[in-house]
């Protein structure tokens, strides 16, 4: 291989890879001062009315000002599940979070009726084993007991890296399936046959457009609507 074709192929990943890394940095600030909050409150948030406790990173909070405390932006699918009549209970959810900073900062949701999970694109840009996403998505969960727990599927990435989004959603339906949580890919309608994203649906090799937010959102409450045998 020639070092100018090594060279194209490094840069044609890293204008991917790098807006995470960035990502990254800039979530790394902003959880700080959530973290603070969350440490400052102490116990877990208690869910008088029952509702939907979210968990994840950047594909959840998009615009958010402060997804903890509700604030949540248009952007968001979650913002979709409230149009829709459900109540937010609670949660956490800040860009470039790794399942373990998830499990470390979201404090608990106490009386929701549903738990939902979504994290991994982080933890496989970082290189982050499964067996510790595993261990982390196990203490999210405890910290919100529900009737239903729901750990969604992640996104592709215009530019896989290994193991590849498909291989982690597959290990993630294997867990689920074996701790009796549900599990439920809503991303389909935005997946190319040839890999990556079908045309008009990321904004950057990554992260969703909000049209794609929105339809991934109604994705969540068709299935959230379902009977299930759990």
């Amino acid at each position: 291989m020639s070092q100018n074709l090594r060279h194209r192929r490094a840069s044609s990943v890293w204008t991917y890879v790098l807006p995470v890394v960035l990502a990254l940095t800039m979530g790394a600030l902003l959880v700080l001062t959530e973290r603070e909050t969350d440490v400052a409150a102490g116990e877990p948030e208690v869910a008088e009315h029952g509702g939907v406790a979210v968990v994840g990173d950047s594909h959840t909070e998009m615009d958010s000002l402060n997804f903890a405390a509700g604030r949540i932006g248009d952007q968001s699918w979650v913002s979709t599940l409230i149009s829709e009549g459900y109540r937010f209970a609670g949660g956490w959810a800040v860009a470039g979070a790794t399942s373990t900073l998830q499990a470390e900062s979201f404090r608990g949701v106490m009386g929701a009726d549903v738990m939902i999970v979504m994290t991994g694109t982080n933890d496989l840009v970082q290189g982050v084993p499964f067996d510790q996403t595993a261990s982390s998505l196990e203490a999210i969960v405890a910290k919100a007991p529900a009737d239903r727990v729901l750990v969604l599927a992640i996104p592709p990435l215009e530019q896989e890296v290994m193991p590849t989004s498909g291989v982690f959603n597959e290990s993630l339906r294997e867990l689920a399936e074996d701790r009796g949580w549900e599990y439920f890919d809503g991303f389909e309608f935005l997946r190319s046959p040839d890999g990556g994203f079908v045309e008009g649906m990321t904004y950057d090799g990554i992260h969703l457009t909000p049209e794609a937010q929105e339809r991934f959102g109604a994705a969540v409450v068709e299935y959230l609507g379902r009977e299930t045998d759990s």
